[in-house]
């Protein structure tokens, strides 16, 4: 996509725009001008089909014949509104405001979408045609949009997915390993995170502080454009009971990229020989994470955060009952009857055993959005986000009864 008069979208100035406006170019392929009244079906049309081109700047506030008419109607506030509850998904955009000769100029940046078709509420998908942008009828450029689109999922997986635990040059298979739950999620931000700005110079003696007062046992290492932290130690045992090397993968770890994306595991073991599983480090692992993940991309995530491809996978090696063990003391065990949730399932449905694994979703990834965490009708801030973006589907594992009903 081509920059406004040779300058990078941070460094444009109020200048850039007046001379864009002043030179010889017109609406094409990558401008479109518009006026104060433009209306919403309209502009949403013009967003949807630079995504699914090659990118391109509505300016808004420009007449037909590129004189300065400023907006009132149209705000910053009701660009991002206007977008995010009209097309799907959510296209990679940012607005900036500009002050010329007194009058308001709002510059709307749309990058080419890497996850095609965008498509209108109307149900409609345009695309960049010269100067104009119309509906695509042809069922062949419709394919074209929706291999990109496997393409990028593609290499999505190739970024996020954890690879299996290899298992196979044990003579036998470590005792206490009954399962592992996998997350990942690929971020996609209107501009750098906080983290790929400072990435060689960011302050991690603050985790390390953190760490050390959750874990005696943790490691913090630098892989790449990639942090990786492992929490705790997992003993693995062989039949005899004897501890013994871990193969890769073994372990509780996150791994935070640059951008933002996310991969992590969490090992479920058992007490010695026994079926039982606590599954009360799902919910501490995920609650240290999100901790570790939002001491490093900032208070000010959500401001630049657009979507996230999310997915979540459960691998059992061995057949096990799952249960919590809280503290008899811990407040919110207390509060939601956690520890009793074994006892209570038994008695209505007998033992919950866990004897295969599951992915969620099984054929592609969720979409995390603002309009997502707004379904949940909770306000969207950094906490939520980042809660939203590690929200387990496997907390409860098996148990059927909610909390509210087993704290009646």
């Amino acid at each position: 996509m081509i920059d406004i008069n040779n300058k990078s979208w941070n460094k444009l100035r109020s200048t850039d725009i007046e001379k864009l406006l002043a030179g010889d170019v017109d609406e094409n392929f990558f401008f479109e001008f518009k006026a104060d009244d433009e209306t919403t079906v309209k502009l949403i049309k013009e967003v949807s089909a630079l995504s699914n081109t090659y990118g391109g700047y509505i300016l808004l506030g420009i007449n037909d014949d590129k004189t300065i008419g400023g907006c009132q109607k149209w705000t910053e506030q009701r660009i991002h509104t206007t977008i995010h509850d009209s097309i799907t998904p959510i296209p990679n955009f940012d607005v900036k405001r500009f002050k010329i000769h007194d009058k308001i100029v709002l510059v709307i940046k749309i990058e080419e979408g890497t996850m095609p078709p965008y498509i209108t509420n109307k149900g409609e998908i345009y695309e960049r045609v010269s100067s104009g942008s119309f509906p695509i009828r042809d069922s062949s450029k419709l394919t074209q949009l929706y291999s990109k689109r496997i393409d990028q999922l593609e290499r999505i997986r190739r970024k996020i997915e954890l690879s299996d635990i290899d298992l196979s040059s044990y003579g036998s298979r470590p005792n206490n390993l009954c399962a592992y739950l996998d997350l990942g999620f690929s971020v996609t931000c209107s501009e750098m995170t906080e983290l790929q700005k400072n990435f060689y110079d960011i302050d991690l003696d603050p985790v390390a502080t953190y760490l050390r007062s959750q874990q005696g046992d943790f490691s913090i290492s630098r892989l790449g454009s990639s942090y990786l932290f492992t929490i705790g130690r997992v003993a693995m045992t062989d039949d005899k009971g004897d501890e013994m090397l871990m193969s890769a993968g073994i372990n509780n770890f996150i791994e935070i990229m640059c951008d933002g994306s996310v991969k992590c595991r969490i090992i479920l073991t058992s007490n010695s020989s026994q079926a039982k599983v606590s599954i009360s480090h799902i919910m501490y692992m995920y609650s240290v994470f999100r901790e570790i993940y939002t001491m490093l991309l900032g208070e000010k995530f959500a401001k630049i955060f657009i979507y996230a491809h999310k997915y979540e996978k459960l691998s059992v090696l061995k057949q096990f009952i799952p249960y919590f063990d809280f503290p008899e003391n811990d407040a919110v065990a207390v509060k939601y009857g956690f520890n009793r949730f074994l006892s209570s399932h038994q008695s209505k449905y007998g033992n919950n055993l866990i004897v295969e694994g599951n992915r969620f979703p099984k054929n592609d990834y969720i979409l995390i959005d603002k309009r997502y965490i707004s379904s949940y009708k909770v306000k969207y801030n950094t906490e939520q986000l980042v809660f939203e973006l590690f929200r387990s589907t496997h907390y409860n594992l098996g148990f059927i009864d909610p909390l509210e009903e087993l704290d009646s």
